[in-house]
């Protein structure tokens, strides 16, 4: 029977080598429970609802209905559970359509098994997490796109946001201390403020989450 503290999860992908192999590794990871196992877009938008699942790990390529329309078709359900895409793909149009469609991670399917499980408990924290492979695809999307959104500013200082546009293009806090002409120690305080603003962990989501609100031009 799962207990209050566990975190549930469901696998959603058309191989099922891949799917089970999956199923059997995180059935020894302590704190996460495996309650669905579907082959095809469409059994998971059929039976979702009635497993609702915490977290919903999700490949893009699968047959009937593709992991694109299952993450489209559950943002206008209103649908609990939280997404991570795990596919081959890193496609820069699918990256940024998912992500804004209501995803919170996005993870290689060739990378460590670790990396799944770190997702699956980083998103059940309400965090974002995006594999730093794809993170370099994402941004380059994000130049090619200039419809911003300001309501960083009621967040953030302008300070702050050219702090985050510096961590953005992957600069540390000695080459963003150079970059604004301010002090490491500055440098220090804008990413501490930034992260604790945004309640994230990292500087990875904290640029994630600017991808996401289309704060960022690059």
């Amino acid at each position: 029977m799962q207990t209050q503290s566990n975190v549930s999860v469901a696998i959603a992908d058309d191989n099922e080598e891949f799917r089970l192999t999956l199923r059997d590794f995180l059935a020894y990871e302590p704190g996460i429970e495996v309650v669905g196992l579907w082959s095809n877009g469409q059994e998971v938008l059929d039976e979702i609802g009635s497993v609702r699942p915490d977290i919903l790990l999700l490949d893009i390529t699968m047959p009937k209905v593709s992991g694109v329309e299952v993450v489209r078709a559950l943002k206008m359900r209103n649908c609990s559970s939280k997404i991570i895409i795990l596919t081959m793909h890193d496609t820069a149009n699918v990256v940024l359509e998912t992500l804004r469609d209501g995803a919170s991670g996005y993870i290689i399917k060739d990378g460590a098994i670790d990396d799944v499980v770190r997702a699956i408990r980083e998103v059940n924290q309400g965090n974002a997490l995006v594999h730093p492979q794809v993170m370099p695809v994402l941004l380059g999307e994000m130049r090619r796109s200039h419809t911003l959104n300001p309501s960083w500013q009621s967040i953030l200082t302008a300070r702050e946001y050219d702090v985050l546009c510096e961590m953005a293009s992957g600069k540390s806090n000695e080459q963003i201390s150079e970059t604004l002409h301010i002090s490491l120690k500055t440098a220090k305080n804008h990413v501490s403020h930034i992260l604790a603003k945004l309640d994230v962990t990292d500087r990875a989501q904290a640029v994630l989450h600017a991808v996401r609100e289309r704060w960022i031009d690059l």
